[in-house]
């Protein structure tokens, strides 16, 4: 049973005073565990504070605390490490938590953190940057790009809707995407080595974490009118067979992507802003121990 923590939450990130995090702090102390934390003002400052977790030797795990990029930068200085990752999912989509099936709650959270299994994650990169779950460009790295985080703080999922709007009444964008040496058109790409994607939609459901390989989501839409109806099968869990019915989308399994534009196109690495175009995206060969519920590690291989 894992006693030793230390957790990295970053204050910007607006994770202080969630009631998650409280209640879940207090039961492991409760629980007996010792718990150092750390609060660096920056995602360099996360990556500083998760290596030095991992070279004293004086924790049985780091936890990160806030969304998904909070918990990519912990994985980061963590990848190819025998110190395992845990999280306490207090951001807006969390979907890596979606991904290993962690109910947002202190009775879900603590069990797992405490006795939980460890799993092997397959983590690619974008650019050369780590990530979890997904890099894109076009539609949904527009949103990030023009969301206002203190409003994402204080309002959540809801401060989506001014940028969602803004994204959709633009003209589409054209991608170049290179898969696997196959060139391709789109307006909207998401490489994806996740199941799902802004919480709980599942957008790529023959792929997950635990395996080594990507997809690649190819959105064509030529007008408004398409993308939303990309975005309505999408928010049904009708993607895929939108796709199977050779409808304006296409799914494609994948070990390296490169995309690019004529002019810039935002892209995102696991819903952060991450610059523009062009974007080199491959599975790679990294892993990362992973803290899941009990329930996860029957999946695939743990790893021990």
């Amino acid at each position: 049973m894992r006693r030793r923590f230390h957790l990295i939450f970053n204050p910007g990130a607006g994770v202080i005073g969630s009631p998650l995090l409280e209640a879940s702090l207090r039961a492991l102390e409760r629980a007996g565990a010792r718990i150092t934390r750390s609060t660096p003002v920056d995602f360099h400052g996360v990556r500083r504070d998760a290596r030095a977790a991992a070279a004293s030797g004086k924790c049985d795990a780091v936890i990160a605390a806030g969304g998904d990029g909070t918990i990519r930068h912990v994985a980061a200085a963590l990848l190819d490490q025998p110190l395992p990752l845990g999280i306490i999912p207090v951001g807006t989509a969390n979907v890596l938590a979606q991904e290993i099936g962690l109910a947002p709650t202190a009775n879900a959270v603590v069990p797992m953190l405490l006795e939980g299994p460890i799993i092997r994650v397959a983590c690619a990169r974008a650019n050369d940057e780590p990530f979890l779950l997904m890099a894109g460009a076009g539609f949904d790295a527009r949103v990030v790009a023009t969301l206002n985080q203190r409003l994402k703080s204080r309002l959540g999922k809801a401060a989506y809707a001014g940028p969602l709007v803004g994204a959709l009444i633009r003209d589409m964008d054209t991608l170049a995407v290179t898969i696997d040496g196959r060139r391709h058109e789109a307006s909207w790409a998401v490489i994806t080595n996740a199941r799902h994607y802004g919480g709980r939609f599942v957008l790529a459901p023959r792929t997950g974490i635990q395996e080594r390989g990507l997809e690649a989501i190819l959105f064509k839409a030529k007008s408004r009118a398409e993308l939303l109806a990309q975005l309505m099968s999408l928010a049904l869990g009708r993607l895929h067979a939108r796709a199977a019915e050779g409808g304006n989308v296409e799914m494609l399994p994948c070990s390296r992507v490169s995309i690019t534009a004529h002019h810039p196109v935002p892209t995102q690495i696991d819903g952060d802003v991450a610059g523009t175009t062009p974007l080199e995206v491959e599975a790679g060969a990294e892993e990362l121990q992973l803290i899941v519920p009990a329930q996860t590690g029957g999946i695939g291989n743990p790893a021990r």
